[in-house]
């Protein structure tokens, strides 16, 4: 008869396990979460940063602006008035 207490310890530890990875999941849970908060740039703003850094010529630069916004660029470069 003295057997019949010796199996609730297996419920301890079967709490203690769905506790401790429930509170790990939370933890994971949040610190996704706040990563995803990051707006990331437009293809509009990288386009102007690294024209006004000096990587793209002024005829690429509006070469890339006409493609983006779905224009047609005349040979010089420039878009249509």
């Amino acid at each position: 008869m003295m057997w019949w207490d010796a199996g609730h310890w297996y419920w301890g530890v079967v709490m203690m396990v769905v506790f401790w990875g429930s509170i790990v999941a939370i933890a994971a849970l949040v610190i996704r979460g706040r990563s995803n908060d990051v707006r990331r740039p437009l293809p509009r703003e990288i386009l102007d940063a690294r024209f006004a850094k000096g990587e793209l010529s002024e005829e690429e630069y509006a070469r890339a602006r006409a493609t983006l916004e779905g224009t047609s660029v005349d040979r010089s470069g420039a878009p249509p008035s």
